[in-house]
């Protein structure tokens, strides 16, 4: 609420669009209309990521300092009320809207099944 208020003002922008330009510890470095050299990146309760060199990130400002607010979704299709979660060695974990789970291709049904990449079911609780 405090941020789509904030964000709403015409009088000045809170928020830009910078690239990474040195990614992967606790800190890093951005590249926008301003050069951050400490960008301390917030996710959700419980997800840690920092991202990579070159990556698009969304840059907001405060009191304390550059904050990353995340990076640009890209190249996902997903339906309506999915979550996707790739790394950058292409794993990933899909969680669908039907209640099953895909991890790197392997399907795990709501009522407890394991799928294949072919859509056989290797495991049958």
């Amino acid at each position: 609420m405090w941020l789509s208020k904030k964000f709403g003002r015409a009088d000045n922008s809170l928020a830009e669009v910078g690239t990474v330009s040195v990614g992967g510890g606790a800190v890093i470095k951005t590249a926008s209309t301003i050069q951050s050299e400490e960008v301390c990146s917030y996710a959700p309760y419980g997800y840690a990521a920092y991202a990579p060199d070159g990556e698009e990130i969304l840059l907001i400002s405060s009191a304390g300092g550059t904050a990353g607010a995340g990076t640009k979704m890209k190249g996902k299709n997903l339906s309506s009320g999915e979550i996707a979660i790739t790394s950058i060695g292409n794993a990933e974990i899909l969680l669908k809207r039907n209640g099953d789970a895909e991890i790197n291709g392997f399907v795990f049904t709501k009522d407890g099944k394991i799928r294949n990449q072919k859509g056989e079911v290797v495991f049958d609780s």
